[in-house]
């Protein structure tokens, strides 16, 4: 194996000192550029604030007269909702009640119907009229 060449000072620590002034100056300079630059954004949103109320369109007249609703338009538990909605779906597909009751018309579990339809005992419906041109 070849032999590393090793310094002679084997004392285990640093022998010198760090140089504190290039240290001082580029913290001082840090610290320069983070000041300037605070000073700097707070100039630029004070300028875009006085700019901004000068260059904005005026508001269209039909804007003033919309009416906002009282419902709120954003979901407050989204997940909760779709489980409510998927439930609520879910009772209805798999129960009997009225569509129409005038009419007559009811609805079925959807078993229940494809049963009907495989045993042929499907109630017949009139054809719908033939179209005229």
């Amino acid at each position: 194996m070849a032999e590393q060449a090793h310094d002679q000072n084997n004392s285990g620590y640093e022998t010198t000192d760090a140089h504190v002034k290039p240290l001082a100056q580029t913290g001082a300079f840090i610290a320069v550029l983070v000041i300037a630059s605070f000073v700097g954004m707070i100039v630029l949103f004070r300028a875009l604030a006085y700019y901004q109320e000068r260059f904005d369109d005026p508001v269209p007249p039909l804007v003033e007269n919309r009416v906002a609703s009282d419902a709120p338009r954003l979901q407050v538990d989204p997940p909760k909702q779709k489980f409510e909605l998927a439930q609520s779906e879910a009772a209805t597909l798999n129960s009997y009640g009225w569509i129409d009751e005038q009419v007559k018309v009811v609805h079925i579990p959807i078993e229940r119907a494809i049963d009907l339809v495989s045993e042929g005992k499907m109630p017949l419906l009139a054809p719908p009229p033939p179209a005229t041109p």
